[in-house]
């Protein structure tokens, strides 16, 4: 993937401090590896996204996947803070109440109500997991649904 972004190994090497423009596509790409293939081996690997363009917005989830019959949205973010308001839009479209996260924060479990357009709270949850644990989030949700 770095030599894909046009990054020389040996010049990374060299760097001690050094902040990669490139870091959010390179958690994206690493997540979303390790989801595709970490499934039965007899079935053949597959990664969904969500891209919703309307007039005057978009709104984007970076992958799709299930955990039994519950599609679970999944966000990849490259440092700590973030927004999550495209993945809080899909659990309001499509009812459901179980998101995930991925970022470079401590594991945590956060029960919400949130307030979106039209008024109406509705309750969700996130799962925040931190890159490394992308082998683990398939059985934690499990766990916590």
């Amino acid at each position: 993937m770095a030599t894909a972004c046009g990054l020389n190994y040996l010049d990374l090497e060299r760097i001690e401090d050094i902040i990669l423009i490139n870091n959010g596509t390179l958690c994206e790409q690493f997540i979303g590896q390790h989801l595709l293939y970490n499934r039965e081996l007899y079935r053949e690997p597959e990664l969904f996204y969500r891209a919703r363009e309307q007039r005057g917005s978009s709104a984007e989830v970076d992958y799709l996947i299930n955990s039994g019959t519950t599609i679970i949205p999944v966000e990849v973010k490259a440092g700590k803070g973030s927004s999550l308001k495209s993945l809080q839009m899909f659990l309001k479209t499509k009812q459901l109440t179980t998101g995930l996260r991925f970022n470079s924060e401590p594991p945590s479990l956060l029960k919400a109500k949130t307030v979106l357009a039209g008024g109406n709270n509705f309750p969700w949850q996130l799962l925040s997991l931190p890159l490394y644990m992308v082998g683990q989030a398939r059985r934690l949700l499990a766990d916590i649904e």
